[in-house]
């Protein structure tokens, strides 16, 4: 593992402000997961209810939407703030959420919190952050990936299916986001990483014998497949966490997008929109994260107050971008803010070419 410790530039906030804003809440926690395992169930009875009536025009209609969810239940929001293990003050409870919504999303626990902690320790940093490489926006916002998000998103299919099928045969070696395995082999998580990946194998083939055997065969895309299908947005979502920004850098405020959303966005996405606070302070619950952003908004820059205003921004990058392929994105500050901490040299070489 690399011992490199990047000297980041973090808003200062005092001991009490911090304490208040880090507390935990399992209600809160209970609500926000709650209600995402019930429209998950919801989804899933109206698109069975529809197949039984063989009523097929409502009943794709119905699946399409529960896609459009689900991917929302994975690593694009429940999942990953979850791994942080902030929604609930029980761990307990935080926990099962993140373990069940990781398996309705083929989401290996063991490897993904091990992966998003580097993703923080190392934001973007060429070579060190497995998780996050930062590349032009034209290869990421373009008609071929647009066309796979709204319909089969068969990249997401083939990173997700492909390591964890690999994995129950003992192949840990590959890896979800990068070109080297996480864990060496003397690591225990590998272990464990593999063990997770049988289980929800072994579950997901239960589940598809009992769609044939009692011919709901639809159950098979609900509750197995349905995370690959309609992704767009939790796509697009993510290309407002870094797309277009700095890399190498030692300031979140200049690798990270926070961007405004409206009040249901906010609660697909899990308040994740505030992506730069999330980074700095990621002890912080993300039902906290409105009322902390104002307290540290000061020294924030001046980012998108929408969501189609921060999809705005970086298509904005994307025009500007190929007019001069070198072009990054710097957002504008704030005269109360600290001068940003910007990279020193050129940027670094791609570690994989």
């Amino acid at each position: 593992m690399d011992t490199t410790t990047i000297n980041w530039y973090r808003i200062p906030v005092d001991k009490e402000t911090l304490k208040k804003f880090t507390k935990r809440s399992d209600l809160r926690g209970a609500l926000q997961a709650g209600s995402f395992l019930l429209i998950f169930l919801a989804t899933t009875a109206i698109a069975l209810f529809f197949f039984l009536k063989r009523m097929w025009v409502p009943m794709v209609i119905a699946c399409y939407v529960h896609s459009l969810f689900h991917q929302m239940v994975g690593m694009s929001a429940a999942v990953h703030e979850l791994s942080h293990g902030t929604p609930f003050k029980t761990r307990r409870a935080n926990e099962f959420f993140y373990k069940l919504f990781c398996f309705l999303t083929w989401n290996n626990p063991v490897h993904f919190r091990a992966s998003h902690m580097l993703h923080h320790q190392y934001t973007v940093y060429r070579g060190l952050d497995k998780e996050v490489i930062q590349e032009p926006v034209k290869k990421t916002m373009n008609w071929v990936n647009y066309l796979t998000w709204l319909t089969f998103d068969y990249k997401w299919f083939w990173t997700l299916v492909r390591a964890n099928v690999l994995h129950v045969f003992g192949k840990g070696n590959v890896d979800f986001f990068s070109w080297d395995p996480l864990f060496p082999e003397e690591d225990p998580r590998r272990k464990a990483m593999i063990r997770w990946a049988r289980f929800a194998l072994a579950g997901y083939i239960l589940i598809i014998a009992a769609s044939i055997v009692t011919h709901l065969y639809v159950l098979i895309y609900l509750l197995v497949f349905g995370n690959f299908f309609a992704t767009i947005v939790g796509r697009l979502t993510g290309a407002t966490q870094h797309l277009g920004l700095d890399e190498s850098t030692p300031d979140w405020r200049l690798v990270c997008h926070t961007v405004k959303y409206n009040p249901v966005a906010r609660f697909l996405y899990w308040n994740m929109n505030y992506h730069v606070e999330h980074h700095m302070y990621a002890a912080v619950p993300y039902y906290n994260l409105p009322k902390f952003h104002e307290a540290v908004a000061k020294d924030m820059p001046e980012g998108p107050k929408s969501f189609a205003s921060g999809i705005a921004l970086v298509l904005s990058i994307k025009r500007k971008q190929k007019k001069d392929p070198r072009y990054i994105y710097e957002p504008p500050f704030p005269e109360t803010a600290a001068p940003p901490r910007k990279r020193v040299g050129p940027a670094p070489k791609s570690v994989n070419g």
